[in-house]
């Protein structure tokens, strides 16, 4: 998995509060479905482990909610530079609580800020679109969607920031994938064998 290579992802995987665990799910990921945690990005409580905690304690969740969190204020040193830590929580294949009836065909992916009012830095637009072209490599989701762009969550204020942007910073443009190629080909006049 090419996601697992990123130098500013750290897995906590089974290492943050919990009750439980989450099933497995029962369908293929289709979506990936970005999120905001609405908590200033650098604030004490703007980071995985305290969204563990109030998934578990506040909501009653198994777990936190998301597969990936991005946390602004945890930069790493990267080789590439400045990074935004990327915190993976959950397996890939575990039905996690983020976006109500979609979750078994979703992947939720948590970046840590009030974008209504916080600003969004480099480190954290770089781990976006590194996280985002890493998962379509993996072959990890085929659509992106915002939390307020899922059915039913229209109201939502998630997220608060213009993700696809993100998934261009700087120009590092996620891989297309390639064209399939025709299943008959019909011989023109001029080609040649």
């Amino acid at each position: 998995m090419n996601f697992i290579n990123l130098p500013q992802l750290v897995d906590m995987r089974g290492k943050l509060e919990s009750n439980g665990s989450y099933s497995k799910r029962t369908k293929s990921i289709t979506h990936r479905v970005w999120h905001h945690s609405l908590t200033k990005k650098d604030l004490g409580g703007s980071d995985a482990a305290s969204f563990a905690g109030y998934h578990v304690n506040t909501l009653g969740w198994p777990g936190i909610g998301y597969t990936f969190v991005i946390e602004p204020k945890n930069a790493i040193n990267t080789p590439n530079g400045k990074r935004a830590r990327i915190v993976y929580v959950n397996d890939i294949d575990r039905r996690t609580y983020h976006v109500g009836n979609s979750n078994q065909f979703s992947l939720g992916i948590c970046v840590a800020g009030e974008y209504r009012y916080d600003t969004m830095d480099d480190a954290t637009l770089a781990s976006i679109a590194e996280l985002h072209a890493a998962l379509v490599k993996d072959g990890i989701g085929k659509y992106d969607k915002a939390h307020n762009e899922m059915l039913g969550y229209s109201w939502k204020a998630c997220c608060q920031y213009n993700y696809r942007d993100a998934f261009d910073w700087k120009g590092s443009k996620t891989p297309a994938k390639p064209a399939p190629a025709p299943e008959v080909y019909t011989i023109q006049e001029g080609d040649t064998l």
